[in-house]
């Protein structure tokens, strides 16, 4: 019998605690009594606790012939429920390494290449590749990100996958070509072309070096995990990162595409295959910000075309992380 009244009152323990979490720190405090003796049996006494003696608490008594037990019933801790400090700790460092990584995001920006010399202004004889810079875009959807932090947060050594869309508009009115030896222009007379794109579709993935200014500690007890709770978290505010590095692509498509009005009606010409392009590129990276703000800058260390397929070009993207994921 004794063995039934005490379970009963721990369940009734947990319900009361339950209503404490919800009811205002001024609701008067309530004892839950509950007593067995071998004359009377058993009984329960719902009464008000001596705030004196246990301020803030709920208290339950089990009277028993010889004993009375006490049990204060206290809030749970709102900044620890349910974790154990270590387990919340642990979360505090993933939170902190995601939120001061700059890869994954919605990249957006331009492209352009270079000829031997250098110069965006390509010679005659590869001036068929000129492009418009303006309408040349770059677009990525970096979607993966992992850190290997060295010793904290603040540096560390960065990779990931990301999807890319890279397209070139080409400027002069001509139709792009090739063969088993070469690519080259023929000549358009009758129609002027309104979009004359090429564009490269590929998986990219970077491995970068990345260096944060900011210091962000991470607790150590209980206070310091409520303290960090209370100010919102960790934050990017006044941050400055750089990240720098090699990105690889892997090209599965490439399409041109042309758009010109003949007779009227407007006209949509689109092929795909390879045009002697190389269908992989490793290039130099650098990803520079403040706070939430990224601007990157990618230049290509191999070439546009194959070995001895084309125009000597060395492709380059400059852009903007307009949404982070983190």
């Amino acid at each position: 019998m004794k063995t039934l009244i005490l379970t009963t009152a721990l369940l009734l323990a947990g319900g009361l605690s339950a209503q404490t979490d919800s009811t205002k720190a001024e609701t008067p405090q309530q004892t839950l009594s509950v007593g067995y003796s071998s004359s009377k049996g058993a009984g329960v006494r719902v009464g008000s606790a001596d705030k004196d003696k246990h301020d803030g608490q709920d208290t339950i008594r089990l009277e028993l012939k010889h004993k009375l037990l006490t049990i204060l019933v206290t809030p749970l801790d709102t900044a620890l429920q349910g974790d154990t400090l270590k387990d919340r700790i642990d979360e505090l460092r993933t939170e902190r390494r995601n939120l001061f990584t700059y890869w994954s995001g919605l990249d957006i920006g331009l492209n352009n290449w270079v000829g031997a010399d250098g110069s965006t202004d390509l010679d005659k004889k590869d001036e068929f590749m000129q492009l418009e810079a303006g309408r040349s875009r770059f677009f990525a959807i970096n979607f993966m990100e992992q850190k290997i932090e060295f010793g904290g947060h603040r540096a560390g050594l960065l990779t990931g996958l990301g999807l890319e869309f890279t397209s070139y508009h080409l400027e002069n009115n001509v139709k792009l070509a090739y063969n088993s030896d070469s690519v080259f222009a023929i000549p358009v007379t009758d129609v002027t072309f309104s979009k004359n794109k090429l564009r490269q579709t590929g998986l990219r993935v970077p491995l970068m070096f990345e260096f944060n200014t900011k210091k962000a500690p991470l607790p150590t007890t209980a206070e310091e995990v409520r303290a960090l709770a209370k100010a919102g978290g960790y934050s990017r505010k006044g941050n400055f990162h750089i990240a720098v590095g090699v990105v690889g692509s892997w090209y599965f498509d490439t399409m041109y595409k042309q758009k010109y009005r003949q007779y009227g009606d407007d006209q949509k010409d689109r092929s795909s295959g390879d045009l002697q392009l190389l269908p992989y590129r490793a290039a130099a990276s650098v990803r520079i910000g403040w706070g939430g703000l990224n601007l990157f800058g990618e230049y290509a260390l191999t070439p546009l075309f194959k070995d001895g397929k084309g125009p000597e070009l060395t492709p380059f993207n400059v852009g903007l992380t307009i949404i982070g994921f983190n």
